[in-house]
């Protein structure tokens, strides 16, 4: 359940940053005049968050926010083996190189990463 407190971290250090585009400037709380079209999660460590587990607590997380509306994309970050640098993408239940098997280094710094977008911001 680590999970959870990550990305309620992860989504409140993002919806904090603000709308660079708002009139109050970005990271304005109060008075906020446009509210987030989108919310891109970055998984960089898929062997301690799983993509599907970022997606459930992401959307919970807006949820709590009264952003329900706010689509959810997760993005996981592949893994390469410092044994034969191949990427993998990764399961936490199977932490080994697909090609070799030797087991996955531990990504160091933040698991998970989320950005807000904005209605200018959202790829087509």
């Amino acid at each position: 359940m680590h999970e959870a407190g990550l990305l309620a971290a992860a989504v409140a250090e993002a919806l904090a940053a603000g709308d660079p585009a708002d009139p109050l400037g970005p990271g304005a709380v109060e008075g906020r005049t446009r509210r987030p079209v989108a919310m891109e999660v970055r998984v960089h460590d898929p062997m301690h968050v799983s993509p599907e587990s970022a997606l459930l607590h992401a959307e919970l997380a807006l949820r709590a926010r009264g952003l329900d509306d706010v689509a959810v994309r997760v993005i996981a970050d592949p893994v390469v083996c410092i044994a034969c640098e191949t990427s993998n993408v990764v399961a936490a239940v199977d932490p080994f190189c697909s090609e070799c098997g030797f087991p996955l280094p531990d990504r160091g710094g933040h698991a998970v990463e989320a950005v807000a977008l904005w209605a200018d911001e959202v790829p087509a």
